[in-house]
This record gives structure tokens, C-alpha cells and sequence, in this order.
């Protein structure tokens, strides 16, 4: 399954660039970088407390610490930066918070979702750009990763939104028109939520949080893409206070998905 070969790229970025892989062997495990870097990826980024001790560690989003926003510019001069630590949901993060078994460093967390948005960014969807990932074995058995991302464009989640009855009406059709492109993309997002999608101050429309996503051909797995982020809005709408997702805002989302949105603002 390949990407969509024609991007379309979103207004002032540089989505489409091309993400140049390295890795090199750590102590423990092993780290994934983009070559393009200004500067060479090392052990410490995948640290907080390498941040903290900067001052670089500006605050965190995605709840239980799961995602520090960085100001990276030791790094790479005017970079920000997300670091995000793979954690387990549900009841088993009370066993094994960070642990994952280990199956080979192709199927490790981080690497295999560095490879999928290099893939995606270079294609021009509006996903984060790649930087680094990390893993460490733990003992023959498991291993703990990491993921570091270009931070976006100052945005609010579509939950945040849709929960303060707060999306403007022209970003229903933008959604529509991402979830598409990515769709033929063949790129299949396996927690396709509202917290997962983020709407930036000028109307862009990103997703983010690819874990285990991956490339496939076209099935029934889109139909359920979109079932999913259905229910999602649904419980959102009812967190914010109204019985029910509006018809009219599903109706413009998939108008949108059908060809009649457009992601660029005007």
C-alpha cells in the first residue's frame, strides 16, 4: 500500500518535506532520528529531566504525563517540540504502566509510528513531523519507548471544541476532507477520536497519535474509522450538555469526507 502521490499541502508549512531515517544503537536499545536534523539526536531528548534541568519542559497535554511539550531550541534552534512516553490504558497500566512485550525493534511503538508519519508527512497529510523515537529492553522480555514530534501550530482538540459548542461551522467540512485524504491514503488510524483531531486558530485541521496505526487497502476498516469518531462526538456532545450530536454537523462532516470541503482556510 503506497500514499497518495499528489500532496496537498496546509497553508504555511512545510508538510511534504522529506524525512531522511537513521538509527543508531543506545545502550539498552536503540534510537530512530530524522537525518535532516541540524543537529544529532541523542539519549538525553527522550528524558525529562534532561528538559527540566534546561528549563526547556513547558508544560504537558494528553493527560498522566503522557506527552511533555519541549521547547527544543538547545537542540534545534526555534524548534518546540512534543515528547510523548507510550503508556497502557485501562486496567492493565495498573500492572505494566510503560511496559510492552517485546516482538523485534520493527514493532516497537515509537519506531513503528515514526515510520508511519514520515510516510504521511512526506505525503503531505497533516500529521506532525516525525523527529526521533527511542526503546529500551527491559530484562529479555519487554521494552519501554518514546516518540518525539513537531509541535503544531497553537491549537485546541475538536473534544475541546465540540464540548464548549465551539467549532465554527466551516470546520465540519475540513475534518470531512483530512479523514478522506487520509482514507486514500490508505492510512488507518485505530483510535480515530475527537481528542485526536486538533483545529489550529486559522481552521487547519491536523491528526495526531498514529500508535499502532498503518497503511492498508481500502475496506470496511474506514466505514469504522468513521463510526468510531461518530461515538466519540456523540459522548463529546453530551459531556458538553446536549442530548445528542447534531444531524447538521455529521451531515457537513461528510460532505466534506465526500469531496465537497476543503482543509485550506480562507
Amino acid at each position: 500500500m503506497s500514499v497518495v502521490s499528489a500532496p496537498v499541502r496546509p497553508r504555511g508549512s512545510d508538510q511534504g518535506a522529506r524525512v531522511k531515517e537513521a538509527c543508531r544503537a543506545i545502550d539498552g536499545g536503540a534510537m530512530l532520528y530524522d537525518a535532516e536534523l541540524p543537529a544529532a539526536a541523542q539519549p538525553g531528548w527522550f528524558e525529562p529531566a534532561w528538559w527540566r534541568a534546561r528549563g526547556a519542559l513547558t508544560g504537558e497535554a494528553g493527560g498522566r504525563g503522557t506527552a511533555l511539550l519541549l521547547d527544543a531550541g538547545e537542540a534545534v534552534p526555534g524548534a518546540q517540540w512534543v515528547l510523548r512516553r507510550f503508556r497502557r490504558g485501562g486496567l492493565i497500566r495498573r500492572l505494566i504502566d510503560r511496559h510492552y512485550l517485546w516482538l523485534g525493534e520493527a514493532r516497537t511503538r515509537g519506531f513503528a509510528e515514526w515510520r508511519l508519519l514520515a510516510q504521511l508527512y512526506e505525503a503531505g497529510l497533516p500529521v506532525p513531523r516525525p523527529v526521533a523515537a527511542r526503546y529500551r529492553r527491559c530484562g529479555g522480555l519487554f521494552y519501554v519507548a518514546e516518540l518525539i514530534t513537531a509541535r503544531l501550530p497553537e491549537n485546541r482538540t475538536l473534544r475541546e471544541l465540540y464540548t464548549d459548542d465551539d467549532v465554527p461551522p466551516d470546520v465540519w467540512p475540513r475534518v470531512g476532507a483530512v479523514l478522506r485524504r487520509m482514507h486514500e491514503a490508505g492510512a488507518c488510524h485505530t483510535d480515530l477520536n475527537a481528542g485526536n483531531l486538533l483545529v489550529t486558530g486559522e481552521g487547519e485541521v491536523f491528526i495526531v497519535d498514529f500508535d499502532q496505526g498503518s497503511l492498508r487497502r481500502p475496506g470496511r476498516w474506514q466505514a469504522g474509522n468513521l463510526a468510531r469518531l461518530r461515538r466519540s462526538l456523540r459522548k463529546t456532545a453530551v459531556q458538553g450538555g446536549r442530548d445528542a450530536l447534531a444531524p447538521e454537523h455529521w451531515a457537513a462532516l461528510l460532505r466534506g469526507y465526500h469531496g465537497d470541503g476543503d482543509q485550506s482556510p480562507a
